[in-house]
Protein backbone atom coordinates (compact mmCIF):
# COMPACT_ATOMS: atom_id res chain seq x y z
CA UNK A 1 0.00 0.00 0.00
CA UNK A 2 1.46 3.34 -1.07
CA UNK A 3 2.24 5.79 1.69
CA UNK A 4 0.09 8.88 1.79
CA UNK A 5 1.97 12.02 0.73
CA UNK A 6 3.14 14.03 3.69
CA UNK A 7 1.16 17.22 4.19
CA UNK A 8 3.19 20.45 4.47
CA UNK A 9 3.14 22.06 7.91
CA UNK A 10 0.44 24.64 8.56
CA UNK A 11 1.21 28.32 8.29
CA UNK A 12 -0.77 31.52 7.76
CA UNK A 13 -0.20 34.39 5.39
CA UNK A 14 -2.06 37.54 6.43
CA UNK A 15 -2.78 39.94 3.56
CA UNK A 16 -3.37 43.65 4.21
CA UNK A 17 -4.19 46.29 1.60
CA UNK A 18 -3.32 49.92 2.24
CA UNK A 19 -3.09 53.19 0.36
CA UNK A 20 -3.01 56.54 2.16
CA UNK A 21 -2.98 55.35 5.79
CA UNK A 22 0.59 54.72 6.93
CA UNK A 23 -0.25 55.27 10.61
CA UNK A 24 -3.35 53.07 10.68
CA UNK A 25 -1.71 50.23 8.79
CA UNK A 26 1.03 50.08 11.42
CA UNK A 27 -1.66 49.34 14.03
CA UNK A 28 -2.78 46.42 11.85
CA UNK A 29 0.85 45.31 11.47
CA UNK A 30 1.31 45.33 15.25
CA UNK A 31 -1.86 43.28 15.60
CA UNK A 32 -0.56 40.62 13.24
CA UNK A 33 2.84 40.63 14.95
CA UNK A 34 1.12 40.01 18.30
CA UNK A 35 -0.77 36.90 17.15
CA UNK A 36 -0.27 33.80 19.29
CA UNK A 37 -1.25 31.35 16.58
CA UNK A 38 0.97 28.36 17.32
CA UNK A 39 2.03 28.20 13.64
CA UNK A 40 4.24 30.47 11.51
CA UNK A 41 2.48 33.71 10.56
CA UNK A 42 3.75 35.89 7.74
CA UNK A 43 2.28 39.28 6.90
CA UNK A 44 2.06 40.55 3.33
CA UNK A 45 1.23 44.25 3.07
CA UNK A 46 0.26 45.44 -0.40
CA UNK A 47 0.66 49.19 -0.86
CA UNK A 48 -1.86 50.43 -3.41
CA UNK A 49 0.19 52.97 -5.37
CA UNK A 50 1.16 55.36 -2.57
CA UNK A 51 4.84 56.42 -2.47
CA UNK A 52 4.24 58.24 0.83
CA UNK A 53 3.05 55.05 2.52
CA UNK A 54 5.93 53.09 0.99
CA UNK A 55 8.43 55.54 2.50
CA UNK A 56 6.74 55.48 5.91
CA UNK A 57 6.72 51.67 6.10
CA UNK A 58 10.33 51.45 4.95
CA UNK A 59 11.30 53.43 8.06
CA UNK A 60 9.77 50.84 10.41
CA UNK A 61 10.68 47.68 8.46
CA UNK A 62 13.07 46.46 11.16
CA UNK A 63 10.23 46.41 13.69
CA UNK A 64 8.30 43.85 11.62
CA UNK A 65 10.68 41.06 10.57
CA UNK A 66 7.87 38.73 9.47
CA UNK A 67 6.20 41.37 7.32
CA UNK A 68 6.82 41.69 3.59
CA UNK A 69 5.78 44.98 2.00
CA UNK A 70 5.08 45.06 -1.73
CA UNK A 71 4.38 48.19 -3.75
CA UNK A 72 1.65 47.73 -6.38
CA UNK A 73 1.33 50.61 -8.89
CA UNK A 74 -2.00 51.26 -10.62
CA UNK A 75 -2.78 51.10 -14.29
CA UNK A 76 -4.14 54.41 -15.67
CA UNK A 77 -7.69 53.04 -15.83
CA UNK A 78 -7.79 51.75 -12.24
CA UNK A 79 -9.76 53.56 -9.55
CA UNK A 80 -10.55 52.81 -5.92
CA UNK A 81 -13.37 50.40 -5.25
CA UNK A 82 -14.07 46.71 -4.75
CA UNK A 83 -12.73 45.79 -8.19
CA UNK A 84 -9.29 47.15 -7.36
CA UNK A 85 -9.45 45.65 -3.86
CA UNK A 86 -10.34 42.24 -5.29
CA UNK A 87 -7.42 42.35 -7.70
CA UNK A 88 -5.06 43.12 -4.83
CA UNK A 89 -6.56 40.40 -2.62
CA UNK A 90 -6.14 37.85 -5.40
CA UNK A 91 -2.57 39.05 -5.96
CA UNK A 92 -1.92 38.47 -2.28
CA UNK A 93 -3.10 34.86 -2.56
CA UNK A 94 -0.81 34.21 -5.52
CA UNK A 95 2.20 35.61 -3.63
CA UNK A 96 1.32 33.94 -0.32
CA UNK A 97 3.40 31.12 1.10
CA UNK A 98 0.99 30.00 3.83
CA UNK A 99 -1.38 27.06 3.66
CA UNK A 100 -4.01 29.40 5.13
CA UNK A 101 -4.89 32.96 4.15
CA UNK A 102 -6.33 35.63 6.44
CA UNK A 103 -7.08 39.24 5.57
CA UNK A 104 -6.76 42.18 7.92
CA UNK A 105 -7.89 45.54 6.56
CA UNK A 106 -5.55 48.38 7.43
CA UNK A 107 -8.03 50.09 9.76
CA UNK A 108 -8.93 47.00 11.83
CA UNK A 109 -7.19 44.80 14.36
CA UNK A 110 -7.55 41.38 15.99
CA UNK A 111 -7.54 39.91 19.48
CA UNK A 112 -4.20 38.15 20.07
CA UNK A 113 -5.83 34.70 19.75
CA UNK A 114 -7.85 35.50 16.62
CA UNK A 115 -5.84 33.26 14.30
CA UNK A 116 -5.43 30.54 16.93
CA UNK A 117 -9.18 30.32 17.47
CA UNK A 118 -9.83 30.21 13.72
CA UNK A 119 -7.25 27.46 13.18
CA UNK A 120 -8.71 25.44 16.03
CA UNK A 121 -12.22 25.88 14.62
CA UNK A 122 -11.13 24.86 11.11
CA UNK A 123 -9.37 21.74 12.41
CA UNK A 124 -12.20 20.66 14.70
CA UNK A 125 -14.87 21.19 12.03
CA UNK A 126 -12.76 19.92 9.15
CA UNK A 127 -13.44 22.98 6.97
CA UNK A 128 -11.46 25.09 4.53
CA UNK A 129 -13.31 28.30 5.52
CA UNK A 130 -13.66 29.52 9.10
CA UNK A 131 -14.59 32.94 10.41
CA UNK A 132 -15.03 34.93 13.62
CA UNK A 133 -17.78 37.16 14.86
CA UNK A 134 -17.25 40.93 14.72
CA UNK A 135 -17.06 43.59 17.43
CA UNK A 136 -17.96 47.02 16.03
CA UNK A 137 -16.01 50.03 17.27
CA UNK A 138 -16.20 53.77 16.72
CA UNK A 139 -13.07 55.41 15.35
CA UNK A 140 -11.98 56.25 18.93
CA UNK A 141 -12.12 52.59 19.95
CA UNK A 142 -15.32 52.77 21.97
CA UNK A 143 -18.02 50.15 21.29
CA UNK A 144 -20.53 51.08 18.60
CA UNK A 145 -23.90 50.79 20.37
CA UNK A 146 -26.20 52.83 18.15
CA UNK A 147 -29.44 51.04 17.16
CA UNK A 148 -28.62 51.53 13.49
CA UNK A 149 -27.03 49.15 10.98
CA UNK A 150 -23.82 50.91 9.91
CA UNK A 151 -23.97 49.91 6.23
CA UNK A 152 -26.95 51.75 4.81
CA UNK A 153 -27.72 54.68 2.55
CA UNK A 154 -29.81 56.62 5.06
CA UNK A 155 -30.67 56.84 8.75
CA UNK A 156 -34.15 55.42 8.14
CA UNK A 157 -32.73 52.44 6.24
CA UNK A 158 -30.11 51.90 8.96
CA UNK A 159 -32.78 51.82 11.67
CA UNK A 160 -35.01 49.44 9.70
CA UNK A 161 -32.14 47.06 9.08
CA UNK A 162 -31.11 47.11 12.74
CA UNK A 163 -34.64 46.19 13.85
CA UNK A 164 -34.75 43.35 11.35
CA UNK A 165 -31.39 41.98 12.43
CA UNK A 166 -32.25 42.35 16.12
CA UNK A 167 -35.34 40.20 15.51
CA UNK A 168 -33.10 37.54 13.97
CA UNK A 169 -30.53 37.68 16.78
CA UNK A 170 -27.76 39.02 14.56
CA UNK A 171 -27.46 42.11 16.75
CA UNK A 172 -28.46 42.59 20.38
CA UNK A 173 -29.37 46.03 21.78
CA UNK A 174 -26.64 47.21 24.11
CA UNK A 175 -23.98 45.02 22.47
CA UNK A 176 -21.51 45.90 19.72
CA UNK A 177 -21.17 42.33 18.42
CA UNK A 178 -22.48 41.08 15.09
CA UNK A 179 -23.46 37.53 15.97
CA UNK A 180 -23.26 34.56 13.66
CA UNK A 181 -26.55 32.90 12.81
CA UNK A 182 -25.73 29.86 10.65
CA UNK A 183 -29.21 29.65 9.14
CA UNK A 184 -29.45 33.37 8.37
CA UNK A 185 -27.55 34.41 5.27
CA UNK A 186 -28.41 38.12 5.28
CA UNK A 187 -25.05 39.33 6.57
CA UNK A 188 -21.98 38.19 4.61
CA UNK A 189 -18.75 37.48 6.47
CA UNK A 190 -16.39 40.46 6.59
CA UNK A 191 -13.08 39.93 4.81
CA UNK A 192 -11.08 40.53 8.01
CA UNK A 193 -13.01 37.77 9.82
CA UNK A 194 -12.07 34.92 7.44
CA UNK A 195 -9.47 32.20 7.61
CA UNK A 196 -9.46 30.46 4.22
CA UNK A 197 -7.30 27.74 2.78
CA UNK A 198 -5.03 29.04 0.03
CA UNK A 199 -6.13 26.13 -2.13
CA UNK A 200 -9.76 27.26 -1.81
CA UNK A 201 -8.98 30.87 -2.72
CA UNK A 202 -7.02 29.79 -5.78
CA UNK A 203 -10.11 27.87 -6.86
CA UNK A 204 -12.62 30.56 -5.83
CA UNK A 205 -10.88 33.94 -6.15
CA UNK A 206 -12.45 37.27 -5.28
CA UNK A 207 -14.75 38.55 -8.01
CA UNK A 208 -13.09 41.44 -9.87
CA UNK A 209 -16.06 42.69 -11.91
CA UNK A 210 -18.64 44.99 -10.31
CA UNK A 211 -21.63 46.73 -11.86
CA UNK A 212 -23.41 50.02 -11.21
CA UNK A 213 -26.21 48.06 -9.52
CA UNK A 214 -23.64 46.47 -7.19
CA UNK A 215 -22.59 49.98 -6.17
CA UNK A 216 -26.20 51.01 -5.66
CA UNK A 217 -26.84 47.99 -3.42
CA UNK A 218 -23.53 48.41 -1.51
CA UNK A 219 -22.27 45.02 -2.71
CA UNK A 220 -18.59 44.55 -1.88
CA UNK A 221 -15.97 41.93 -2.66
CA UNK A 222 -16.52 40.08 0.62
CA UNK A 223 -20.26 39.87 -0.16
CA UNK A 224 -19.57 38.21 -3.49
CA UNK A 225 -17.04 35.78 -2.04
CA UNK A 226 -19.45 34.74 0.71
CA UNK A 227 -22.31 34.03 -1.66
CA UNK A 228 -20.06 32.16 -4.10
CA UNK A 229 -18.96 29.89 -1.27
CA UNK A 230 -22.60 29.27 -0.33
CA UNK A 231 -23.50 28.52 -3.94
CA UNK A 232 -20.70 25.95 -4.07
CA UNK A 233 -21.99 24.44 -0.81
CA UNK A 234 -18.60 24.97 0.79
CA UNK A 235 -18.80 24.07 4.47
CA UNK A 236 -18.24 27.12 6.70
CA UNK A 237 -17.63 27.28 10.43
CA UNK A 238 -17.69 30.12 12.95
CA UNK A 239 -15.70 30.40 16.15
CA UNK A 240 -18.58 32.17 17.90
CA UNK A 241 -16.11 34.74 19.25
CA UNK A 242 -15.84 38.43 18.31
CA UNK A 243 -12.07 38.48 17.86
CA UNK A 244 -12.21 40.96 14.95
CA UNK A 245 -12.14 44.56 16.19
CA UNK A 246 -13.82 46.40 13.33
CA UNK A 247 -13.42 50.18 13.32
CA UNK A 248 -16.25 51.95 11.51
CA UNK A 249 -15.67 54.79 9.12
CA UNK A 250 -13.05 53.47 6.75
CA UNK A 251 -12.45 51.81 3.42
CA UNK A 252 -9.75 49.20 3.09
CA UNK A 253 -7.33 50.78 0.65
CA UNK A 254 -8.19 54.43 0.12
CA UNK A 255 -9.19 57.71 1.70
CA UNK A 256 -9.73 59.35 -1.64
CA UNK A 257 -13.11 60.05 -3.17
CA UNK A 258 -14.30 56.81 -4.75
CA UNK A 259 -15.89 56.74 -8.17
CA UNK A 260 -19.68 56.50 -7.60
CA UNK A 261 -19.83 53.54 -9.99
CA UNK A 262 -17.51 51.64 -7.64
CA UNK A 263 -18.65 53.09 -4.30
CA UNK A 264 -19.33 50.03 -2.17
CA UNK A 265 -18.50 48.91 1.34
CA UNK A 266 -18.29 52.48 2.62
CA UNK A 267 -20.12 52.65 5.91
CA UNK A 268 -23.11 54.82 6.56
CA UNK A 269 -21.61 55.47 10.01
CA UNK A 270 -18.66 57.29 8.48
CA UNK A 271 -20.76 59.99 6.86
Amino acid sequence: MAARPEQPPESVTVVTLTRYRPVLVQRAMRSVRAQEAGVPVNHLVLIDDSPTTRSALAEVADDFPDCEVRYVPREPHETSGPGRSSRLRNLGVRHATGSWIAYLDDDNEWAVDHLASLLRCAREQGVRAAYSEVGLLNTDGTPYLEPRWPWANSTAEAERAYEEYAAKGIVVPGSNVIHDRPDVFDVPVDTSAWLLSRELLLDVPFEERFSASDAEDLVSEDDKLYYRLLERKERLACTGRATLRYYLGGYSNSLETVDPAERTAITWASE
